[in-house]
């Protein structure tokens, strides 16, 4: 079967079509009906970014140059999806599949070996495991992420030693994990060739490529800060579920809402929202929940900087994966300048300390701490 693609990398549109396909690839929008007319393809893949007008505009015009009951399928934007669905069902567009702007890499062959019949590589996808866990870490700013995954880790490993644990700093903004465990030289952006393709991603040891910590051998960090596009992202996070029982991954400021920030919400197993204990964080935090849930996407609230018999209500519907306490601004800066950790220090701060083995305890049954 011959498919034409439309992707600006000919080396990486291929990694998403079927194996046993023959793959001609489009690296531009101007190039493409060119080759749509040359060569009459049996189907074709278009990725949505690779036009700049709106879906109204192009969509059309690539249905009409392409053999009448060929198959067009549509690899969506997280921005495009929508209204690619609509101009499809309006225009009444005939072989046009959109597909969902959710998906993994190794996700979109899946669809695109079904729809075009190639049955035996879909089942092949079916029977893969899916593996550990994967955190998606989020706030406002200082709502204490850093500060949680300095600490948190540690206590988990030292308590589940036999769980492998990863902790990627993803904060572009503000890498403070990768200065404090001094990751400068783990920078995962080092591997972003085999990043392009899923089967690759899974192959390479990432243990190795991590720091592991000197008194956990169960923990390893990495600097990952860098501008992912959204299918390495996926590819890196499906490598590292496999090799890992837990990942957190601090992606550090919740927006803007890139297609990679997108893609990591989507992606992840449990999405946590860092907010802080006061009315303006939690009515922030509740307006950015109810946008996402209507997305489809189900987070929850760690409610930091609480203090000692301060009352907090965020909502019936909202799950807290947990609280912890207000940490006074010069007993962290002496850890930071010192770089301590928390909860091996000599005199820990036992109130902080006492949430986070609570938080462990309900992360390990894999449910939120309590409900309010």
């Amino acid at each position: 079967m011959k498919i034409l693609v439309c992707y600006p990398m000919k080396s990486l549109a291929k990694t998403y079509m079927p194996t046993a396909s023959e793959v001609l690839v489009a690296e531009s929008s101007e190039e493409f009906p060119r080759l749509a007319h040359l060569y009459q393809p049996d189907a074709t893949v278009v990725f949505s970014e690779m036009y700049a007008a709106p879906a109204w505009e192009w969509l059309p015009s690539v249905r009409s140059v392409l053999p009448a009951h060929s198959p067009l399928i549509i690899v969506p934007l997280y921005r495009d999806e929508q209204i690619i669905a609509q101009v499809t069902e309006k225009l009444e567009l005939e072989m046009v599949y959109v597909l969902s702007a959710q998906l993994s890499q190794e996700e979109i062959r899946s669809k695109i070996s079904l729809i075009l019949g190639f049955v035996h590589e879909r089942k092949e996808h079916q029977s893969s495991e899916r593996g550990g866990q994967v955190y998606a870490l989020m706030s406002y700013g200082a709502s204490g992420i850093t500060t949680f995954c300095i600490n948190y880790p540690i206590l988990l490993a030292r308590q589940y030693p036999t769980k492998s644990i990863a902790v990627l700093d993803m904060n572009v903004a503000k890498p403070d994990l990768t200065r404090f465990f001094k990751l400068q030289q783990h920078q995962l952006s080092l591997f972003r060739p085999n990043l392009l393709d899923y089967q690759t991603a899974l192959r390479r040891n990432w243990r190795s490529v991590c720091k592991q910590s000197a008194h956990m051998p169960n923990l390893y960090y990495a600097h990952a800060a860098s501008k992912w596009r959204s299918a390495e992202l996926s590819n890196m996070l499906a490598a590292f579920r496999l090799q890992f029982d837990h990942v957190y991954v601090d992606w550090g400021y919740c927006f803007p809402e890139s297609e990679t920030m997108q893609r990591l919400l989507f992606t992840a197993d449990r999405n946590l929202l860092f907010v802080r204990a006061d009315p303006f964080g939690i009515e922030s935090a509740k307006e950015w929940l109810k946008h996402w849930r209507e997305k489809g996407v189900q987070c929850e609230v760690l409610l930091s900087h609480q203090e000692p018999g301060q009352p907090y209500r965020i909502g019936e519907d909202i799950p807290l994966y947990g609280v912890v306490p207000r940490i006074s601004p010069s007993r962290l800066m002496q850890s930071q300048r010192s770089s301590s950790v928390l909860i091996e220090e000599f005199f820990p701060p036992k109130s902080y300390i006492s949430s986070l083995k609570e938080i462990a305890k309900a992360d390990l049954a894999e449910k939120s701490v309590v409900y309010s």
